[in-house]
């Protein structure tokens, strides 16, 4: 039965069949989380393959020290609470010392509501206004964070990129950075997982492992020599002796 080769779309390149789409690329995540009160964490085993220790050590610090120059979990939790105890009380006081302004037992049904409206409104823009002076500076401050390890990462990619041999598969480094709430930051490297028995039993034919080739000539004929016999089979494979024509 002959072999079928792979089969060609219009521009010449070979058609990906199902066992084979990217979309099912199985992968492997080690997920560590890092603090800056703690030494790095030992080197995992699974990435022994596509990250050296030196390299592991090096981008962990880099990533921790990095990461934490924008998490004060003792200042912004203060913050936070000045922020919450603001927004409560800062728009009661408001709404109140707009109403103070008016005699309301002198002023008519009509204008009154119209007032007390107009409290209202002052009330919640103040209420507003203190969510964006409270919150907005920690959030940019935050996505700056974010944002400088995440291109530090990308330059990595790039120096794996350039320094990997062809067809090497690259570890993904994805970092998140602290919250508001949570101290530790979470690195995960993701990388390819080797293929299951399964995935290897159910290769197409025409790249499926080559079985045991044949010995050679020169194997056989020193083999042979050991045996004390110059046939592999019923074939001679040589003869010393020469054949004298009458």
């Amino acid at each position: 039965m002959a072999l079928s080769p792979p089969k060609y779309d219009g521009v010449m390149r070979p058609a990906l069949p199902l066992w084979s789409s990217p979309s099912k690329t199985r992968k492997n995540e080690v997920v560590v989380e890092l603090s800056h009160t703690q030494p790095p964490p030992l080197f995992p085993m699974g990435l022994q393959n596509y990250v050296s220790p030196h390299m592991w050590e090096t981008r962990v610090r880099a990533i921790t020290r990095m990461a934490s120059q924008y998490s004060k979990p003792v200042l912004e939790r203060s913050w936070m609470f000045v922020a919450v105890i603001l927004t409560f009380i800062a728009p009661i006081v408001a709404y109140y010392d707009f109403i103070g302004h008016f005699d309301i037992e002198q002023i008519d049904e009509d204008r009154q509501n119209q007032i007390i409206w107009q409290a209202r409104l002052i009330a919640l823009v103040v209420t507003v206004g203190l969510w964006v002076v409270m919150f907005l500076p920690i959030a940019i401050w935050k996505y700056m964070g974010r944002v400088r390890v995440n291109k530090m990462i990308d330059r990595w990619a790039k120096d794996d990129v350039r320094s990997a041999s062809s067809y090497a598969a690259i570890p993904t480094w994805k970092v998140t950075m602290p919250g508001m709430f949570r101290d530790g930051i979470v690195l995960a490297v993701c990388f390819p997982a080797p293929p299951s028995s399964f995935e290897l039993e159910n290769l197409p034919p025409y790249i499926a492992p080559p079985t045991d080739a044949a010995p050679s000539y020169e194997a056989t004929k020193r083999f042979s020599g050991l045996q004390g016999d110059s046939k592999f089979g019923e074939i001679p494979l040589y003869n010393d002796a020469k054949e004298v024509v009458a």
